[in-house]
């Protein structure tokens, strides 16, 4: 079901959906049940967050309104597109053959980046989680009888990595949705199409983080060659978090077994809890940890991007701080947050020469999609 938003409606909860005056929204009705009279849940188009909004700033809108006419575009041959010549020789890029002579994009909007002209750091938040799309309750969704996982839809993990403690920390600690793995990686080749060397990746230890720098360097294809430094500084240590269980991360060890790139020597410059970190509800706009500002200048001889995946309230502290803006007021930053969609990202860039770093735009455009809710055919085709 579509809807369109009548009004303007700003959040009054954590939960509840930003909306602005023409926005659609996605409803899936079998997602309802427990939603208060009144109130609906949804997923807005625009920006991709998901939260309660009221029925009644909204109406039913056409299918057609929904449609989206695409670009035409204009392909060249196979043969002509990955013709070579003497001329254009094949060059290495992060360590792999490439045709320079092979068009780089369809569109060519952005231009060419020399990663070694200039340091970057490019923050962002991980991708897709599956809780997102299947509720708190989804690992319930995949238990046997005997508590052995299986895959109860394609945009389920097709299986979770091994833990030496119960199944049930994945509730706490959920993985990537099939569609954010897709998601992290379509970066990571927009990344690589766009020249971007990679030189440190940081991630919070939340598993989701830990998946999306991974497939993000295989994207890259720097899987192996760059490794992951979880920092536990990272993880949004705010009044989210703050009535439930602190989350059982899955272990160094653990992602090393499951084949993960992980930097075994790295030590935690400050290990951060929470306690150690404002959040909005005591004033501040610290949504994540101290700790990743020093590896910021630990380099100052290396060229490339620093890359550091966190959650939506990691975007804006480390950022401002590192432009030497301030702190957004707490209400402020809690309406931000939610604004922030899966894999949004920020991007600064050093100013050598007048000693200081400038937020620009991303190196690669953002990622938006449409929601594909469940399809039941018997219910739809058959009418049963």
């Amino acid at each position: 079901q579509r809807l369109r938003a009548l009004f303007q409606y700003k959040p009054q909860n954590i939960d509840e959906l930003m909306i602005n005056a023409g926005d659609l929204i996605y409803v899936d009705p079998t997602q309802q049940s427990d939603v208060s009279e009144g109130w609906v849940i949804g997923t807005s188009h625009r920006t991709g967050c998901r939260g309660f909004l009221p029925e009644n700033y909204t109406e039913k809108a056409h299918e057609s309104d929904t449609w989206v006419k695409h670009r035409e575009y204009v392909f060249e041959t196979a043969s002509r597109s990955f013709a070579k010549t003497e001329k254009e020789p094949n060059v290495k890029l992060n360590g792999v053959a490439h045709n320079p002579s092979m068009p780089r994009s369809v569109t060519n909007v952005l231009p060419l980046q020399n990663a070694a002209l200039r340091r970057g750091v490019l923050v962002m938040r991980h991708g897709e989680r599956v809780d997102q799309v299947f509720g708190k309750s989804w690992l319930q969704q995949c238990l046997t009888a005997d508590g052995k996982y299986y895959r109860a839809d394609l945009n389920f993990p097709s299986s979770l990595l091994r833990r030496k403690d119960s199944m049930k920390q994945f509730e706490c600690d959920p993985p990537l949705s099939c569609c954010g793995i897709f998601q992290s990686r379509l970066i990571g080749e927009a990344l690589l199409d766009q020249e971007v060397t990679v030189s440190y990746v940081y991630s919070s230890p939340a598993l989701r983080c830990v998946q999306t720098a991974q497939h993000v360097l295989q994207g890259l294809k720097l899987n192996q060659k760059v490794k992951i430094r979880v920092e536990p500084g990272l993880f949004e240590w705010t009044k989210w978090e703050a009535s439930r269980a602190i989350p059982n991360f899955v272990t160094v060890a653990e992602l090393v077994e499951a084949s993960y790139d992980i930097d075994t020597s790295y030590r935690s410059a400050k290990m951060n809890g929470p306690k150690a970190t404002s959040s909005p509800s005591a004033g501040g706009e610290r949504g994540s940890a101290a700790a990743p500002l020093p590896p910021f200048f630990a380099f100052p001889g290396v060229p490339g991007v620093i890359l550091i995946v966190g959650h939506s309230s990691s975007l804006a502290p480390l950022t401002r701080a590192l432009t030497g803006l301030p702190n957004r007021d707490s209400a402020d930053f809690a309406h931000m947050v939610r604004k922030i969609p899966s894999l949004g990202m920020c991007f600064c860039e050093e100013l050598k020469e007048e000693n200081k770093w400038q937020m620009v735009n991303p190196p690669v455009k953002t990622l938006t999609h449409g929601a594909n809710a469940a399809f039941n055919w018997r219910n739809t085709i058959m009418g049963d």
